[in-house]
């Protein structure tokens, strides 16, 4: 059987990268943002907000991706302030993911500054896989303007691992037989998957690297963190706890995701964010005559950590209700009480089967579901602000987020 080799590429701090590019394309003989301290993020006149992104000179007086602007000028009064253009870092993420492309027809972007690429049998193309790896380096620094920082190994999570061991323009290599040495003794929160909420946990069962989660027995794990624990003791021990590729091209989902400017810092905000996505998801479900037996929630927080999990519905669903709600215990389940930049929410296991299962509230459901048929019918004729529901009247969240290019037209009714 031939031998797996994966890729992680990562670009080193991605909106700041991607600003200098753009800067020095206009301007060939304007500084590079990247050689002084300057951050992305926030309103720099008024100097609020939080940092996205940093230059390594930034990095030299101490600020921090995350924190809020007040506090970083403190620490650098000459600071440099961009605000963050999420239409460039969409453009750019593009450019990164065709350009891997050209080196395997299997990538996983696993976000919008990093992606997996499964580079099996690829030793015939470009050589070794180290080699293969300052190639791709070479030719994102020459054609792209940025560097990335890329992990190489024979599952996605050790090369994911190896890829953030020092930056930035850094090839990494990491085998099963070098865990012991290279991963073990980090502490348990540099494990992919763990963060502050699970790594409190590990810490209060004894659990302070990485190589003490993978010398206890599964039983243990499981009994403390369910099917979580089982997925991170998988990864210290080098093994994938998903298959993305496999997952990717398996089932079918319809989805919907939102990167916010700001941050979101507390569940009354989150969970009417939640409601905006799922209110566009369920409109493209119905559309398409389809229901779905399966929720999806993906957060990137702040710190540009990424936390997913699934639940399945007891039965097959269109309507927003049964689905917002089980998002929302989603959500509840896995956020750690740190600032969200990013929420994505999908649905699976879709069909067109319309059977729904007997219960005592068949009726509610139908009339449900005939409520959302006449809405459906309101916004493809009058447009999708048309009819919208109070909770979204004031405040900065559309009631439809991420929703559909239809015009948007006047004249609306509230819920």
């Amino acid at each position: 059987m031939e031998k797996k080799v994966f890729f992680h590429v990562d670009v080193n701090s991605a909106y700041l990268s991607w600003e200098a590019v753009r800067r020095l394309k206009i301007d060939p003989k304007s500084q590079d943002i990247r050689q002084i301290p300057s951050v992305i993020g926030g309103d720099p006149n008024r100097r609020s907000g939080i940092v996205l992104a940093k230059s390594s000179p930034a990095k030299d007086f101490g600020i921090k991706t995350g924190e809020n602007l007040c506090t970083a000028f403190r620490k650098c009064p000459h600071l440099k302030v961009y605000p963050a253009d999420f239409d460039l870092y969409i453009e750019c993420s593009k450019n990164m993911i065709g350009l891997l492309k050209e080196f395997s027809p299997d990538v996983y972007q696993y976000s919008i500054d990093e992606a997996f690429v499964d580079m099996t049998g690829m030793e015939r193309l470009f050589g070794e896989p180290c080699f293969a790896a300052d190639l791709i380096r070479h030719r994102m620094k020459e054609d792209l303007g940025f560097t990335v920082n890329v992990g190489v190994s024979d599952s996605m999570v050790l090369a994911k691992m190896a890829g953030d061991f020092s930056k930035p323009d850094k090839t990494h290599i990491m085998y099963r037989n070098e865990i012991q040495e290279k991963m073990w003794p980090l502490p348990i929160n540099n494990l992919f998957f763990v963060g502050r909420k699970t790594s409190n946990k590990l810490k209060r069962l004894g659990v302070y690297t990485i190589g003490d989660l993978a010398t206890l027995e599964e039983k243990f794990v499981y009994r403390h963190l369910k099917k979580q624990g089982l997925i991170i003791h998988r990864h210290a021990n080098g093994l994938d706890g998903y298959d993305f590729f496999h997952i990717k091209q398996k089932d079918k989902s319809i989805g919907n995701s939102t990167t916010t400017s700001y941050d979101i810092c507390d569940y009354e905000n989150a969970r009417h964010l939640i409601l905006s996505l799922t209110e566009t998801v369920c409109a493209r479900l119905r559309h398409k005559k389809l229901k779905a037996g399966l929720v999806s929630i993906e957060l990137v927080d702040m710190n540009f950590n990424r936390k997913s999990s699934q639940k399945k519905l007891v039965y097959k669903t269109d309507c927003v209700s049964k689905i917002y709600e089980c998002a929302c215990q989603i959500f509840l389940d896995i956020w750690d009480n740190v600032p969200i930049r990013h929420i994505g929410v999908s649905l699976a296991k879709v069909s067109k089967d319309d059977h729904m299962q007997l219960s005592l509230f068949e009726e509610k459901k139908s009339k449900e579901s005939l409520l959302y048929s006449a809405i459906d019918d309101i916004r493809e004729k009058y447009g999708e602000d048309s009819i919208k529901r109070a909770g979204f009247l004031c405040g900065n969240i559309s009631h439809m987020e991420g929703g559909t290019s239809k015009n948007k037209k006047n004249g609306i009714v509230y819920l």
